[in-house]
């Protein structure tokens, strides 16, 4: 399941609309529809607001089942950025 895929799912589940989500993120529709379809990437600070607002794992966000091996590769990518 893609990242956008979870917020979708996640936000669904809950009864949110994309506006809903947006407004507990701070930002606007557009910029949810975009990232559930996979189309931008949001900023570190971006995802953690998100998972706080959807009530889920940045882990789960980021990751497939929580690999570690994915884990790993995205810490060292992140620290040599």
């Amino acid at each position: 399941m893609t990242f956008g895929q979870k917020i979708r799912n996640r936000r669904e589940e809950l009864g949110y609309t994309q506006v809903e989500l947006a407004e507990r993120v701070h930002t606007t529709q557009p910029y949810i529809s975009r990232l559930e379809r996979d189309n931008f990437n949001p900023s570190m600070k971006m995802i953690v607001n998100i998972a706080i607002a959807l009530d889920i794992s940045v882990d789960y966000l980021l990751f497939d089942n929580g690999k570690a091996e994915q884990k790993n590769n995205f810490l060292v990518d992140f620290k040599i950025r």
